[in-house]
């Protein structure tokens, strides 16, 4: 994974990440709140967080799963700093570390990502996806809340159109726009259908996707 740029970007980005993060995500509630709901039938469940950032996702899990063992992985120092500092009073694990190489337990009833693994290539997503499974307990389930790129040059088209006029009508300062503009250049979204064929590949049952707007959606599937 060649993370140095990503890492960089996300460092830079970390003070005001959660400040603007509900404008730049459209239906961010909506969106977030579908990958919770996904884990309502696990009890007190041991959860693994992929690219967990400052933690937006982490506190929704926590508040349905009060109970829970939580780990929090991500490359950037900065964003894990913020999250320490949001949950200082919890017993939450944090791994500073590359989550398609690092060796994790290999018994997690949840593993989540939200809005990180498109910064990988095809080939590495395949990687991780694999990896992710061979972490799950029987019965667990991997919930991926992520971006897809368009099925064609012309249904990629519509995504980019909808991302910029959204960005656009955001009550967001202007140098906060460009630095999610530049950011965004460092994407590589794959294909929906892809994706789905990939996670069917390597075993997972009930593969569905539960949420879909323009580019983002969330998958999930079980071991």
């Amino acid at each position: 994974m060649e993370n140095k740029e990503v890492v960089d970007a996300f460092n830079k980005a970390s003070t005001d990440y959660d400040k603007y993060r509900k404008q730049a995500i459209p239906n961010m509630d909506i969106y977030y709140n579908t990958v919770v709901n996904l884990t309502k039938n696990y009890s007190d469940p041991k959860i693994l967080d992929l690219g967990a950032g400052t933690g937006i996702l982490t506190e929704l899990l926590y508040k349905q799963h009060p109970n829970s063992d939580i780990t929090l992985v991500d490359l950037s120092t900065e964003m894990l700093n913020i999250a320490k500092d949001k949950f200082n009073d919890k017993n939450f694990k944090y791994i500073e570390a590359d989550y398609l190489t690092h060796d994790f337990d290999k018994d997690y009833d949840i593993i989540v990502s939200s809005l990180s693994i498109h910064h990988l290539t095809d080939e590495e997503k395949k990687v991780l996806y694999k990896r992710i499974y061979n972490f799950l307990r029987t019965g667990g389930v991997f919930i991926n809340a992520d971006q897809v790129c368009g099925a064609t040059e012309y249904t990629e088209e519509i995504y980019k159109k909808e991302d910029a006029s959204h960005l656009n009508r955001q009550n967001i300062p202007e140098k906060e726009k460009d630095i999610l503009r530049q950011r965004r250049l460092l994407d590589k979204p794959a294909k929906l259908l892809d994706t789905i064929q990939w996670y069917e590949d390597i075993g997972y049952k009930n593969v569905d996707v539960y949420y879909k707007y323009y580019r983002y959606f969330v998958i999930a599937g079980e071991k």
